[in-house]
């Protein structure tokens, strides 16, 4: 194990994945991430299954908009799906 870096990533989570990524695409090589046991095992494993594209926030749903291009991007990227399914839905007042 490297004993300097530039940043530590604490953490294999959703979050913690999503910011070793984007770090590796600003160009960032000299990182670490620290995960206590196998990715997604600790917080992230309930939330499958919980993404929704619909929301009333603007800034949200940017950032909902944002996660589903990545989704994509990730695919292409790496040749894996993130087994991704985007289904519709409803939303009633």
């Amino acid at each position: 194990m490297k004993s300097h870096v530039k940043a530590v990533v604490i953490g294999g989570g959703v979050v913690g994945c999503s910011v070793l990524y984007h770090l590796a695409k600003a160009g960032w090589t000299d990182t670490m991430l620290i995960e206590r046991s196998e990715l997604t095992s600790g917080s992230s494993w309930h939330a499958a299954g919980g993404f929704h594209t619909l929301n009333g926030d603007p800034n949200v749903a940017k950032l909902q908009a944002y996660t589903v291009q990545l989704y994509k991007e990730i695919e292409e990227l790496s040749g894996q799906s993130c087994s991704l399914h985007l289904t519709g839905g409803v939303m009633m007042a």
